[in-house]
C-alpha cells in the first residue's frame, strides 16, 4: 500500500487499494480530483506543519473524510518540474516534497503523489495568501498566534539543542587529544544529521549493524575500506572503528540512536624536515563521499524522509597546505584557520543521488581556505560533476 513503500516504488495498484479498502482521509492523507496552484502551497504548508502525509490528485472522495468514490485522474502533461518550482518558491522556509506521476493504464490521464515529510523547521509560511496552514478536520486550517509561536519556539529550541549536542558528543573530543596530535595530526570529521533529534530513531544491536555494512556495501564501488573496522556498541550508538598507530587516534564511523551519523578520519601528515603539515583533501572529499552514502543506506533503513544538515570540520589545519604535489612551491598558500567547518542542507532521499555535487560544493569552500576558487578534484565534464584527480 502507499504508506508502506518508497514513493519512488509506488505503483497505480498501491493507489487502487486504498479505493478497494476504503481507505478514508485522514490526518495524513487527503484526496482531490482537481490540481491548482492555491491549493497545493495551501495543503503542502499545512501537512508540513503537522505531521507530513500525503496528497492523492486525481482521486474523487465520496465527501469530506471519505474513502476513493472514483479514479479519474488528471491531465497527464502536468509540468512536473514547475509544480515543484511553484512549491519552493511560494512556501518559507523551503520544504521538502516528493512528487510522483502514476500513469493510469488505458488512457491518457496520471495520478500525482505529492509525499510531504513532516517539517524539520516549523512554522512553515504560505507566502502566497500570507498564512499559517495546519492539518484540521481532513483540511487545511489557519493557525492561531498562540500555536505559530509555540512553533517558532519549538524550532530555536531543536536547532540550538542540536547544536549542543554535536559539540557536547563529537566535538568535545578535540579538547582531549594528545600534545602529538594537535601538534602534528589533522582531523576531517564528516556529520550528518537530521535537524530534529528529540527520539530514538534505532535499538543498536549487532544484527542492525551488519545489516547495515551490507546495504551499504552495494551502494560503494571504490573506496571500500569504510568499514574494515571492528564493531562494537557506544552510549550513543554504534561505532566501527580502527586504530591509527601513527598517530594514536581512532579513525571512525558511528551511528547515534537519534539519527546522527558521524565520521572521523586522519587526513593530514606532517614533514619534519621542513616543519610543514601536508592536508589530504583527497582522503577527506572520499570520506565526505563514503559518509553521504553511508547515510542515505542508514535513513533508508530507518524510513527516515526529511531535511538533514550535513557538516564538515577540520581541526588542526592552521599552516598547513594541500597534498597536491606542491609542497616545495613557493606559491603554494597555506591555510591560517585553527578550524574549518562547512555546512549544508539536503533532502535525505537526495543523498546518494547528489553526492558528488555536495562533495564538490563543501570541498570547493574548504580549497577557498587555501587561497584557491575550486577544488582541484572535481571538475565538470558533459554537464555532470565528475571525482578524480
Amino acid at each position: 500500500m502507499l504508506f508502506d513503500k518508497p514513493l519512488v516504488d509506488v505503483t497505480f495498484a498501491d493507489i487502487q487499494e486504498l479505493s478497494e479498502e476504503q481507505i478514508e482521509e485522514s490526518m495524513i492523507l487527503d484526496y482531490k480530483q482537481e490540481l491548482n496552484d492555491y491549493s497545493i502551497i495551501k495543503q503542502v504548508t499545512a501537512f508540513s506543519n503537522t505531521k507530513g502525509g500525503y496528497l492523492v490528485y486525481g482521486v474523487t472522495e465520496t465527501g469530506k473524510g471519505g474513502h476513493p468514490r472514483s479514479i479519474n485522474g488528471i491531465a497527464s502533461d502536468l509540468n512536473k518540474e514547475r509544480l515543484e518550482q511553484i512549491i519552493l518558491g511560494n512556501i518559507i522556509p523551503r520544504v521538502s516534497v516528493q512528487i510522483k506521476k502514476i500513469p493510469i493504464p488505458g488512457i491518457d490521464r496520471i495520478l500525482l503523489v505529492v509525499h510531504i515529510p513532516e517539517g524539520q523547521s516549523k512554522p512553515y509560511y504560505n507566502n502566497q495568501d500570507k498564512r499559517y496552514y495546519k492539518r484540521y478536520n481532513f483540511s487545511a486550517t489557519p493557525m492561531d498566534e498562540n500555536e505559530v509561536e509555540w512553533l517558532y519556539q519549538s524550532r530555536f529550541f531543536g536547532m540550538s539543542k542540536l547544536e549542543r549536542y554535536i559539540e557536547d558528543a563529537i566535538y568535545s573530543s578535540q579538547k582531549k587529544l594528545t600534545h602529538e596530535v594537535q601538534l602534528h595530526g589533522i582531523e576531517g570529521h564528516v556529520v550528518i544529521t537530521p535537524l530534529k533529534i528529540d527520539g530514538q530513531m534505532f535499538d543498536p544491536s549487532p544484527e542492525f549493524g551488519r545489516e547495515l555494512m551490507k546495504l551499504y556495501s552495494g551502494k560503494v564501488g571504490d573506496c571500500s575500506d569504510y568499514f574494515t573496522y571492528s564493531i562494537r556498541p557506544t552510549k550513543f550508538g554504534i561505532k566501527w572503528d580502527a586504530e591509527d598507530h601513527l598517530l594514536n587516534v581512532n579513525n571512525k564511523v558511528e551511528v547515534h540512536r537519534n539519527g546522527v551519523v558521524h565520521s572521523m578520519k586522519n587526513c593530514g601528515s606532517f614533514f619534519p624536515e621542513d616543519h610543514r603539515k601536508i592536508f589530504d583533501d583527497e582522503l577527506l572529499a572520499c570520506n565526505i563521499l563514503q559518509t553521504i552514502k553511508f547515510s542515505s543506506a542508514f535513513y533508508s533503513k530507518i524510513d527516515y524522509i526529511g531535511k538533514v544538515k550535513i557538516m564538515v570540520q577540520i581541526f588542526n589545519c592552521a599552516d598547513s597546505i594541500l597534498s597536491d604535489g606542491q609542497k616545495d612551491n613557493e606559491n603554494v598558500t597555506e591555510c591560517d584557520s585553527e578550524e574549518i567547518l562547512v555546512e549544508r542542507q539536503w533532502d535525505s532521499w537526495k543523498l546518494e543521488e547528489d553526492s558528488l555535487l555536495i562533495a564538490k560544493y563543501i570541498m570547493d569552500e574548504i580549497s577557498n581556505y587555501y587561497g584557491l576558487w575550486n577544488s582541484r578534484l572535481f571538475h565538470e565534464e558533459k554537464g555532470s560533476i565528475m571525482y578524480g584527480v
